[in-house]
């Protein structure tokens, strides 16, 4: 009998999207999620602290984020990404630590910069910039994955972190979610993350070996498209009313009756949708028109937005409007990385995001605490929904008026054309 051919191992491309879902499950999933679960224990534990003091340190962290962003895509294209991964594991463990000791105003928002600062070494930024190194194909499936973990982290965290609250405290639960955030994260990066296919003399998955460099427009050139300034916008505007929701849900839900389990494992089941809507979002981004694709998410947020104001005497309504609205959050991240390569190519990939997730994450930062300062203005949350169902229309307008239907010559087909590396 002849000898069994050797089993062949999966390309090391495949570890690194694994390494990915693990430290933005653990990383973000388990720094800002955690961090909106305990705003009702905030307000009960600092009752004469404002709205919008309670709900600053997510626009604190977020804005952290952004203004890094563009120093963080710098870094990415000069320096190894494993320095970046490392340092800002630690930064947010500390910071965590930090936060489970905070007892005045000053020491809330300051740790909160802190968590900011480390969240940019963890987030979605350098995620996207690794796994677009290492896959030259199947670019919405994996950039879908990625994103639907940090989606997965936002499902598990308001179950998990309120059930420990519930049988401990809020300090010492945000001492194990430090915990959790600093050791899974770190030993998939010690052990698995590679910058580079070439480190392990591979080629990228789905590219020929000899095949030429990457190649797209820079930044300079893609900051004259419109297709970039269209695309800003509608991430904009359809950012507002998806970041006021997710960061005010449970404090929403806790105030027109609902208990705090109940509320948050309705958080969960927001954030489970999103999570299958980023994965199909993906996916389905391979197969057709990624436009339209952003157009059907930005509907489906306009569409669901204005239930919100019907729930309070319609409870039934609150699923539906649950369902809508995490299955257009859920293609709208993935959208910024699947569409700047579909526009613009992955030669200068890190530095178009770091740039490009300015304004959505000027919207992550602003609505929560717009809605807020509203809130603090007329008692109630219905005037900030009127406000960002608005938003959500606006953002569907300049999606379908303003995108152009077809790639630039630089954009890459992952379905019918040839990897971007191999084209003259």
């Amino acid at each position: 009998m002849g000898e069994k051919p050797p089993i062949a191992r999966p390309h090391h491309a495949w570890y690194i999207l694994a390494a990915s879902v693990v430290i933005e499950l653990f990383g973000l999933g388990f720094g800002v999620f955690a961090l909106t679960t305990v705003y009702p224990y905030i307000i009960e534990t600092f009752p004469d602290w404002s709205r919008k003091i309670v709900f600053a340190p997510t626009s604190i962290v977020i804005i952290t984020t952004a203004a890094m962003a563009p120093l963080t895509g710098f870094f990415l294209d000069r320096h190894p990404i494993r320095v970046l991964f490392v340092a800002g594991i630690v930064t947010q463990t500390v910071a965590l630590l930090l936060f489970s000791r905070v007892t005045t105003q000053a020491g809330y928002l300051l740790v909160a910069v802190l968590l900011g600062l480390g969240l940019s070494g963890v987030t979605i930024l350098p995620n996207q910039v690794l796994v677009s190194r290492w896959f030259h194909s199947r670019v919405g499936l994996v950039n879908g994955i990625v994103l639907a973990a940090t989606a997965l982290g936002g499902a598990v965290a308001p179950a998990l972190v309120t059930r420990l609250i519930e049988a401990t405290d809020w300090r010492t639960a945000f001492q194990l979610v430090a915990g959790l955030a600093f050791l899974p994260p770190l030993l998939v990066v010690l052990f698995v993350v590679r910058d580079r296919p070439a480190a392990l003399g591979l080629t990228p998955y789905g590219v020929r070996p000899g095949a030429a460099p990457a190649g797209g427009r820079t930044l300079r050139e893609a900051v004259r498209s419109s297709n970039f300034w269209a695309l800003g916008a509608a991430m904009f505007l359809g950012g507002m009313p998806c970041y006021s929701y997710n960061k005010h849900i449970l404090v929403s839900l806790r105030e027109i009756g609902y208990g705090a389990i109940e509320a948050a494992d309705l958080k969960s089941l927001f954030f489970v949708v999103s999570a299958c809507s980023r994965l199909s979002f993906g996916w389905l981004c391979d197969r057709f028109d990624r436009r339209r694709m952003l157009v059907g998410h930005l509907a489906c947020i306009a569409c669901g937005y204005p239930l919100l104001l019907l729930v309070p005497e319609h409870r039934a309504l609150l699923v539906p409007c649950l369902l809508l609205v995490g299955v257009g959050y859920g293609g709208l991240l993935p959208s910024i990385p699947i569409l700047s390569v579909h526009y613009f190519g992955r030669a200068h990939l890190g530095k178009i995001l770091g740039v490009y997730k300015i304004p959505y994450d000027i919207a992550a930062a602003g609505a929560p605490l717009f809605t807020a300062w509203l809130y603090d203005l007329y008692g109630s949350y219905a005037v900030a929904e009127r406000w960002n169902s608005g938003f959500a229309w606006l953002g569907l307008a300049v999606a379908l008026l303003a995108l152009e239907r077809a790639p630039v010559r630089a954009a890459v087909d992952d379905r019918t054309a040839p990897p971007l590396e191999a084209r003259p």
